[in-house]
């Protein structure tokens, strides 16, 4: 299995990575989503808040309600990516900040199409 080594602009090594944890990652849209935005925005940072506004804003399709997103990032997705060494995520101050992954950033844009934004529909 071929594992990937993401490293800080300062050469300290973050995480490792294999081929199949960025295709276990990326297999869940909204935690495409997720890296996505936090990797589109200037200061690479947000609130929960902010990060689910985000998301509702890009109709998911799934129609889940704010408080049901929110349960999912704060258990689901945002651990997830913070133990991938993808995100820092402070759960008692709900920020959130992007690290990322230049190798995982490629495969994700490879992935992108028109249709991603709408689950269930071909593209």
């Amino acid at each position: 299995m071929h594992r990937y080594t993401m490293v800080d602009s300062d050469s300290r090594r973050r995480s490792t990575l294999s081929v199949d944890d960025i295709m276990d990652i990326t297999a869940e849209p909204y935690r495409r989503r997720i890296l996505s935005h936090l990797s589109s925005i200037p200061e690479d940072r947000c609130s929960v808040a902010e990060l689910i506004d985000a998301l509702q804003s890009k109709g998911t399709g799934d129609d889940l309600s704010e408080k049901r997103l929110r349960q999912r990032l704060h258990h689901i997705h945002l651990p997830k990516l913070r133990d991938h060494g993808l995100i820092g995520y402070d759960d008692e101050e709900n920020d959130v900040r992007y690290i990322g992954s230049p190798r995982l950033e490629s495969f994700l844009d490879q992935m992108e199409s028109p249709g991603d934004d709408a689950p269930g529909e071909d593209s």
